[in-house]
Order: structure tokens, then sequence, then C-alpha cells
């Protein structure tokens, strides 16, 4: 868009004094043509001035020139038609007819062209030569033929016809219908003057009282759409008139308005300064504001630079536009008799509509996307006005209703409205045009209530003047009889009135509900729907009962309060604990956004909404600066807590509407309803969120435990000379016990463990060690070696708090003896088959990942063991020794020794769940506090 700062001001002042003196023009023509004196009629210039003076037969000839079927049977061309051509000869002042008929042979046929002046319409016949009639014209003086007569005027009492030629006015002649109007005009209203006129080939004389003349409605109406292109052209041009595009637009939208305000009004007389100026005004404006309206498509809606490039094509409409002003002055001053305005004014038209199309597919190419969509935008709106005000041309001149062509230039105020829209709503110009919603609502109601009122009357007085034909209706008993007689009068006024009296009943109440209907329709348009609090409570109740999850109500109450309200935006936000922000979601704005706003101003939300306890609602004014800027900046206006039994958890942030009125009270009382709605709602979501948690946890412990069962030994190795059974429960769903089966080429290892708690902390050190161990095994290690290794690695890694506790032997079969080692565990219970003891073996040792590597080393010990036939070997943890009855009985390593020592004879399997069977039962009113695990090897 080009900037041009050549003296803004200045040319400020001079579109403000153009401004001024357009507006003042319009003005004072339209109060001249007002408060002048008028007879009620309309009269224009006569295309010809040769009178035919009889009737006479022709055949009438159609648009083809083809004869018309059955157009002879009666007289044809008929007395007060004007011949306009013969031959295609235009008539004109000094045409000689006789010496034209005298050139053609006898024989011949003539094609004529005449004007019905009754009608106000041209046709074409045929005739022959030899049948022309002698002395069948007259050439008239100077005059004017009366194109319409208002009726009950002024003109139709004083006996005037449609078609009449007047030839003198108050006994002066004229030499055109402007003059013949100046003429009426010098006379004062309420006098009588004379018109001479010349019907069916008389001369006639009638007395004219003269009124004044006031404004049609139609006339207003298009003096009132030129006002509107005046002051939109205004405030466009004087808003930027550094820039050239918004120069031109305004001073164009300007010289349109100021066309249709004085379009029906006389032009000033041009024997004064202000009349001579007014008349190159209006001959000038039209032409000169489309070149500018064609000029500025160069800058509007963006710079046309390869336009631009070649300077002759800005200079081309106004030299046209200079060449349209000559010729209507020459017309007006009557230089070129024969041009008529409407002759000029269409050549002005399609020569600016070609040049403008041959530009406009020429260049068409050099756009951006944007300004073709905003071109279309204004050539869709200035076509369909130019298409609307065709229409109403077409069936005004149609109807003969001349006197109401005014009502064309409303449908033309779309052009200046549409420039108004797209400059706003794309920010062209630099303009911030934005009105807003409410306020336009406003406007288009009050337009179309207007209009509504307006039709109605004019429906209701219309059908007041309709003459109805009611029959003559006699009443019998049995019947109802039409009668041949006319109906006596007051029976006829009395049934008109009545049948009048219920059709306008019908014809209101139908105009009401159709006025309801476009009233719905913009209502819908400008988002002012009312909505019903009941339903909408309903179904926000139904999206609160359906909702479980945090996230899914909160999105779905922000979508049907906005769907309900008719929100542009609206935000809610989920307090845990009266503290963090644990969910936000909103509508009609960026997720990410709104994120961050949250995450910056939730803890700040949090403690202003704590000051307000008593308060259900308030606004964003009330925050902190930073808070308030930040929410005012994207279009947050109110607040309304949501507190569950006086606990702040979460609160609503709400927009403006889509109409952009402000929320009144019965909006904010309807939000602090649903805020107390939501309230319940969000408990039970938290509730819901904290099992759904549970469930999570137990599901996810419930796979750990299947895969910490999978990860102990699915199956017992089968060792020659060994019977060996093993099994360990957790106390919770996973557990910290720990045992194994480590194999090689000749020895059998056992390990057992036990880390320290119980759980899942516990479960994962465990899986560690049974990692650590299995690896560590690879080397062919000793018991003892393998523990010094093992507490290597843990030692940096278990935390001060945890240790593990493990015991280990390797059996040797074919030697019959085993090397063991403890590293802070239970004892070794081991059952002497021979002497029927048994024996608790306690070699020392720390736990694992307590101590260092030295200090670990030195204090671990190592013992060999020798065992024989039906020796039992028992591997425990504490789980076992420590189970508890209700009363905090232990039961202890003894009972053990005593069920170990009774069960000897028994295999593996069997024992091992004796022990357990014997634990269940002593702790059976109670729950198991530890994971339990029991490893038996019996040698064979």
């Amino acid at each position: 868009m080009e900037n041009n700062n050549f003296y803004p001001k200045l040319v400020r002042i001079l579109i403000a004094l153009l401004a001024i003196y357009l507006l003042m023009s319009g003005l004072t023509s339209a109060y001249n043509f007002a408060s002048r004196t008028t007879d009620e009629n309309l009269f224009r210039n006569p295309p010809s001035n040769l009178y035919v003076a009889g009737n006479f037969p022709a055949t009438k000839l159609d648009r083809k020139d083809k004869p018309v079927a059955d157009s002879a049977t009666q007289d044809s061309i008929r007395v007060g038609d004007l011949l306009i051509a013969v031959n295609d000869h235009r008539i004109h002042q000094d045409f000689n007819l006789d010496q034209l008929l005298q050139s053609l042979p006898a024989e011949s046929n003539l094609k004529l062209e005449i004007l019905r002046t009754r009608e106000d319409k041209k046709y074409t016949y045929l005739i022959a030569k030899t049948n022309f009639p002698n002395n069948f014209y007259r050439r008239l003086p100077v005059t004017v033929y009366v194109q319409e007569v208002e009726g009950g005027g002024a003109s139709d009492m004083a006996g005037m016809q449609k078609g009449d030629l007047i030839y003198r006015i108050n006994g002066l002649t004229f030499n055109n219908a402007r003059e013949a109007d100046r003429i009426l005009r010098r006379s004062e209203s309420g006098t009588t003057i004379s018109y001479d006129i010349i019907r069916e080939n008389q001369n006639i004389t009638l007395a004219v009282t003269l009124a004044k003349f006031g404004i049609q409605i139609s006339l207003l109406f298009l003096f009132l759409s030129g006002m509107v292109f005046w002051g939109v052209g205004t405030f466009i041009a004087l808003n930027r008139p550094q820039v050239l595009a918004a120069r031109l637009i305004g001073l164009s939208l300007m010289a349109f308005g100021y066309t249709f305000m004085i379009f029906f009004f006389a032009a000033g007389d041009q024997q004064t300064f202000f009349g001579v100026l007014s008349t190159l005004t209006v001959v000038s404006a039209l032409p000169f504001g489309i070149a500018m309206s064609i000029h500025s498509t160069f800058y509007f809606p963006e710079k046309r630079q390869k336009m631009l490039e070649s300077r002759w094509l800005t200079l081309i409409p106004y030299g046209l536009a200079s060449l349209v002003v000559l010729l209507f002055l020459s017309i007006l001053f009557q230089v070129f008799r024969e041009l008529e305005y409407q002759t000029v004014f269409i050549l002005m038209f399609l020569s600016m509509l070609g040049y403008h199309l041959a530009i406009y597919f020429i260049y068409r190419k050099h756009r951006t996307s944007q300004s073709k969509k905003i071109s279309r935008i204004i050539s869709w709106a200035s076509c369909l006005a130019a298409v609307a005000v065709t229409a109403i041309v077409f069936f005004l001149n149609q109807a003969g209703q001349f006197q109401h062509l005014g009502f064309a230039g409303i449908p033309l105020v779309a052009i200046p409205l549409i420039y108004l829209y797209v400059i706003g709503h794309y920010q062209l110009l630099g303009m911030n045009l934005h009105v807003r919603r409410n306020i336009t609502y406003i406007i288009v109601s009050s337009l179309w209530i207007s209009v509504f009122v307006l039709l109605l009357l004019r429906a209701l007085f219309a059908l007041a003047d309709t003459y109805i034909e009611i029959p003559n209706l006699h009443f019998t008993g049995t019947s109802i009889v039409v009668m041949d007689a006319p109906p006596d009068p007051r029976q006829r006024d009395f049934l008109e009135k009545l049948i009048i009296i219920f059709v306008s009943i019908g014809m209101t109440f139908g105009f009401i509900k159709l006025g309801k209907k476009i009233q719905g329709f913009i209502n819908r348009k400008f988002n002012q729907d009312q909505y019903d609090l009941s339903r909408a409570t309903s179904e926000l109740a139904e999206v609160m009962a359906t909702k479980l999850s945090m996230k899914e109500l909160a999105q779905g109450v922000v979508e049907k309060l906005a769907q309900i309200m008719q929100l542009k935006r609206v935000g809610v936000i989920f307090f845990r604990d009266e503290k963090s922000c644990c969910c936000q979601q909103a509508y009609g704005f960026d997720g990410s956004q709104w994120d961050d706003i949250c995450l910056t101003s939730g803890h700040v939300l949090v403690d202003e909404i704590q000051k307000f306890k008593n308060e259900s609602r308030f606004s964003v004014e009330f925050l902190p600066t930073e808070s308030k800027e930040e929410f005012g900046k994207h279009g947050f206006c109110h607040i309304i807590p949501i507190r569950f039994k006086d606990r702040l958890v979460g609160t609503f942030i709400v927009g403006e509407k889509l109409s952009e009125s402000p929320l009144h009270l019965e909006d904010l009382t309807f939000l602090t309803t649903v805020a107390k709605q939501a309230s319940l709602a969000i408990e039970n979501t938290f509730l819901y969120e904290e099992l759904t948690e549970q469930e999570r946890l137990k599901h996810e412990l419930e796979v750990a435990r299947q895969i910490q069962l999978a990860s102990l030994p699915q199956s017992t190795p089968q060792i020659s000379g060994l019977d060996i059974s093993g099994a360990s429960i957790p106390a919770l769903e996973v557990g910290g016990d720990y045992y194994d089966f480590l194999n090689s080429a000749a020895v059998f290892t056992v390990i057992v463990g036990d880390v320290s708690g119980k759980g899942t902390s516990a479960a994962l050190y465990m899986s560690k060690i049974q990692g650590i161990l299995r690896s560590l095994h690879e080397f062919n290690l000793s018991p003892r070696e393998l523990f010094i290794r093992a507490n290597q690695l843990l030692y940096k890694d278990l935390e001060k708090k945890s240790f593990i506790t493990a015991i280990g032997a390797s059996f040797d079969s074919s030697k019959q003896s085993l090397v063991l080692a403890r590293a802070g565990h239970l004892p070794l219970f081991y059952y002497h088959a021979k002497s029927r003891q048994v024996k608790w073996l306690t070699p020392k040792g720390l736990g694992l990942g307590l101590q260092q590597s030295e200090t670990f080393a030195t204090e671990l010990e190592e013992e060999v063991i020798n065992y024989q036939p039906g020796d039992i070997f028992l591997f425990v943890t504490d789980g076992i020794t420590e189970a508890e009855t209700r009363n905090g009985g232990q039961f202890g390593e003894e009972k053990l020794s005593d069920i170990l020592s009774a069960g000897s004879s028994l295999n593996a399997n069997k024992l091992r769940d004796k022990i357990l069977s014997e634990v269940a039962l002593f702790a059976a009113d109670t729950l198991p506090h530890d994971d339990q695990t029991v490893v038996v090897v019996k040698a064979l």
C-alpha cells in the first residue's frame, strides 16, 4: 500500500472542504427541489417535432422487422403519434420529410418508427408509399410531452393527460424541457397558470393551480443512500489522507454519493456563480468518481507494481471522464442538440467497464491470493447491488411507477458498506474499523424493524385503497341467494369494512410471523439467541455425569458452556489440595498458550481466589497487575471459583460472548450455579482418578508378582544323591525374598536371600542381586567369593538404609560335602540323621551392602560340612521364624527345629509343605507381615 506523506494535514483540510461543499450542494439542491412549485406532472423533450395528424393503417413490425400477425385489422398509426424515423433516417428539427418521400419510387415500402406519447412507447410499422394519406403529419413548434400525470394532482384536476404535448406555458414558449421547467418554477404555489397543449390534433388551453412539490419517499431514500456513500467516503479519506488508496476510494465514494443525492433534483441556475459551479460538479462527479474508483484498484487491496509501471494506464480513465464531462456540458448548453444524456451515460459506462475488465484480465496473474479474495468480495457485492438496481428499475418501468425509481438506490448502499467490511476485517489501509458485534446487531435489528413496520403500513394502506367487488347476497332461513340487483350501499360499505378488518388482521399476523422468523435469523447470525436455563443445566449435568476423567470432564464442560452461552472463550482449571494446578482446559484459545498461562499464574490465582472466599464471582481486574494483564490480553473477563465444602477445587475463567455483548446478571448467576454443580463432579473425578491409580498400581504389581515368581526357579533340579524343594511366598504383591539354584558341572549351589523391607523397593533390589549372583556364578566361585564380589557391586548402589542378607551352600554330591557361607542371614538348619539332632550352622558374615569390600571379606567365613544320607539342610527367611499371632507370639527357630526333626522321614516336597502349613496355622488370625521362603535339601 503506497503511503504518501505529501502534506497530509493540507490534504485532510482540502478533503474536508470538498466534503462540506458536496454535502451543502446536495442539501441545497434537495431543499430547492422540495420547496419549488409543481404542476404535479412529469414532462420531457420529445424525440421529434413531426406530429401524426390522423389515423391510418399500417403493418406493425416486431424487433426483427417481421410483420406482427393481425396488425392491420385496425388503424395502426394513430393521431398524436410522433414520427421518429423513416427508413432508419432519424427525424431532426430541419428534417424534410416531403423531399424524402418524393425521392422514393411509388411502389416502395416505408418503415416508420413512431413514439406513442399516450403510452410512452416506441413502435415500428411498414406502409406502402401509395397508402400514405395526404397531409398525414404536421410540424410542431418546440414542445414537451407529458410522460406521467400524478393522480389527484394539480394537472390531473385541470384535465391534463399522459401524452399531451405542451407548447406554451403562461403564454411563454421555450426551447427545451429545462426552460419549460424554469418558467413553471417562476410562479408561486397557489397561483393558476395556463398550459397550451396539443391533444388529438386539437389545441387546448388548461388552467393549472400550482402546488408545493415536497420530496417523494423514494427520492428521499435515494438521497439517504447518497449520504451513506458520502459519509463512508469522507470517513475513509479523512482517516488516512496520506495513503493514496484511501484518498482514491474516499473521493470516489464521495463523488458517487453526491451523484445519488442530486440525481433527480434540478441543477442550479446557470446565471449565478453557484449555479455554474453546481452544474460543473453535477456533470463531473459521476465520470470522475468512476475514474478514481478504477485508479484505486492499482493500490487496493494491494499495490499493483506491474500496473503502475505503465503510467498511461492511470491516465486513460481520467481522459475518458474528461471527454464525458465535455459531452455532458455540450448537451447542457445545447452545443450538440442530437446528443442525449442517456446515450452519453451508456457510452461512458461501457467504455469505463470495458477498460476496467481489460486491465483486470491482462494483469490478473500479478496478484496474491488474499488480494484476489478481497477483490472477489467487492466485485460480487457490487454485481449483486447492480442486479438488484436493474431489477427494481425494470419492474417499476413495467408498472409505469417512474415516481418510485428512487428506491433503486437502496441496494447500492451495499457497496460502501462492503468497503468498510473488507477494510476492517482484513486491517487494510492501516485502519482498525472493528465494530462490536452487539452494536452491529442493534443497528441491523433496528433497520429490519424499521423496514418491517414500513412494509406492514404500506401493505395496510394499499389494502385500504383496494376496491372489493361484493355481490348482493340475500340471506334466507335455509340458503344464501345471490341477487342480480346491486347491493345496498350501506350494506356494501359494512361488508367491505368487515372484509378489510379480517384481511388486515390476517395480514398483520402473517407479517408478525415472518418478522419473527427473520429476527430469529438475525439473532442466530449475531449469536443473540437466549438459552433455556433448565435445558442448559440438564445438558451440563449429563456431561458431568458421563465424564469420569479430569481431562474429559474439563473439556466437556468448557465446550458445552461455550456452546450454550455462545462464548468466544472459556477456560477451567482444577486445583489439587488447593495448591497445584492438576488439570486445565480451554475453549476458543490456543492450548499451549493456555497451559503456559496456567503454569505461570496458577499459584497466583489460587492465592487471589482464597482472598475472595465469600465471593461467588469476581472480575479479573482484581488480580495482581501481571496476571490481570495476562488474562485481559487474551480476552478473559470473569473468574468463577468452584468450591466443594468450602474447599477450592477449581475455577472457571470466562471471556466475552460471540455477540460481544457483556455478560448480564443472569449469565453470571447461571455460571455460579454451574460452578456449584461442577464441584461435586470434580470431587468425584478426583476420587475416580485415585481409584484408577490404585487399580493401575494393583495391576502393575500383579504383573510384577508374576515376573518375580517367574524369575524364581520354575523346576527343581535333579541332582544325584539330593532331594531338593523350594518355595517363596511374598507378604505383598511382590517381595524381597529370593532363592535360586545355581548348577555347574560338579557342584550344585543353593542361594537364599532377604532384602530389608518388603514390597516394590525390596523386589527391585531382589531382582538386582539375582542378576548379579547369576552373572558371577559363571566364574565358578565359591559361596564366600560369590558374596564378596556381589558386595563390591552392591555397596555402591544400595541406599544406606537398605541391605541384603544371604546364605549360600555349594553341594558336591560326589564327595557328600557342602561349602557354606552366610552373609548376615539366619542359620542353616542342619538335621543330622545319625544323631537325630538339629544343628544351627552360623558361620560369621555381614549383610551385603553394609560395609566396604575389605571389612566385608574379613568378616565373612566359609565352612565345609560333610553329610550322610538322611541328613537334611533347611534354608529359611525371617518371614518363617518371625511369623506372629495376634497376641504377638512368634513362631521361632525352636519350633522350626522341632518340625524339621519330626518330619525328617518326609521327602523334600512334603517337608517344605509341612513347614509352610504349620506357619500358616500358627499365624492364622493375622496377615503375613513378611515374605516367607523355604528351601529343603535332603541327602539320599
